[in-house]
């Protein structure tokens, strides 16, 4: 308050005696110099805002993201969000075309997705930018130049596995002894600390149906999960939280349904063997039965039931009708029935 009379008192005297205006305009300028100095402290400075042109107040990008300030724009955030219609990385949609090197797509003369050719950078520049690229087997892990992908010492269960670093078809067997929450398959579990055959003792195994299409991770509730298994053909459909709608079908393998059966898909297995992505635009169709889809699965765990479990991993690379392509990783089936 001591401040604004000042400063108001020294602007009326000048306004009210236009005789000594210059008088006092240079004088109320000076003095109000030394007041604002002195008014200028941490109690009373304008704080960190989203409209300060400074990149501070927890912001993800400047003036935008974070708790505090508005959602920036999903096509300047280095997020690829295909849910908003991106194609790759920032770009796609309403955030225009794609550049040839930013596409998500390995095409002209690139040595792996976006990378290498003529064009492009170098491939071991993408080992850390969160997109599955390059040569990578998944994303920013394995293919020739990215660190090799979690192995059977990671402390996670991961893979083909079914112990952590222990079990599948890459590491060495877990051990037998435990109970319901060691973190192993054993005893009479259906999987890991769950669903006991017989005893009851272990809670009931979950129904999961999951995969990860351009960077997104597709998880089903179990109510949008239709299974079908008469213990020689298999159909699985599933529809996404996030609006993705996947179909496995394998009819009959010809060595039975057994643990470590590994199921190749590609155009000539079709109709018998079968994996469609409906991505969720709902009109583009990625199928190993189109083009030069190809795709695997392995059967990492068959119990015949009831009370069983059928649990399966599965990956591909489908292609669309008119081009394109999307990958598919980390992909699980795994159903008990009781």
């Amino acid at each position: 308050m001591v401040c604004i009379f000042v400063y108001s008192t020294l602007i009326f005297n000048d306004q009210s005696n236009m005789r000594r205006s210059h008088f006092f305009g240079f004088t109320g300028l000076f003095f109000l110099g030394v007041v604002l100095s002195a008014c200028l402290n941490d109690d009373n400075k304008i704080p960190p805002n989203c409209y300060d042109g400074i990149l501070n107040n927890e912001e993800f990008l400047l003036d935008c993201g974070g708790p505090n300030c508005p959602e920036c724009d999903h096509c300047i955030n280095g997020i690829f969000e295909p849910w908003l219609g991106e194609t790759c990385r920032d770009c796609g949609g309403e955030c225009g075309e794609c550049n040839v090197c930013n596409n998500c797509v390995q095409d002209g003369d690139e040595f792996g997705i976006d990378c290498g050719g003529t064009f492009c950078g170098p491939c071991e520049a993408l080992c850390n930018d969160g997109i599955l690229n390059g040569t990578e087997d998944a994303i920013d892990c394995g293919g020739e130049f990215c660190e090799s992908c979690p192995t059977c010492t990671d402390d996670m269960m991961n893979g083909s596995e079914i112990g952590i670093d222990c079990g599948g078809s890459n590491c060495p067997p877990c051990a037998t002894p435990g109970n319901c929450i060691n973190g192993i398959l054993d005893g009479e579990e259906l999987w890991i600390d769950c669903g006991a055959n017989t005893t009851g003792f272990c809670e009931g195994c979950d129904t999961l149906y999951t995969w990860k299409a351009g960077g997104m991770t597709h998880e089903c509730s179990p109510d949008d999960v239709i299974f079908t298994f008469n213990g020689t053909d298999l159909t699985v459909v599933g529809t996404s939280l996030q609006g993705g709608v996947f179909t496995f079908t394998v009819n009959d393998p010809p060595a039975g349904w057994e643990e470590d059966l590994e199921i190749t898909f590609n155009p000539a297995t079709v109709p018998d063997y079968i994996m469609t992505f409906l991505d969720i635009d709902g009109t583009t169709l990625y199928s190993t039965g189109v083009g030069t889809g190809i795709g695997e699965a392995l059967v990492v765990r068959y119990v015949p039931g009831p009370p069983g479990i059928l649990r399966i991993s599965f990956s591909g690379t489908f292609y669309e009708a008119m081009g394109g392509s999307k990958s598919i990783q980390n992909g699980l089936i795994q159903v008990p029935w009781y």
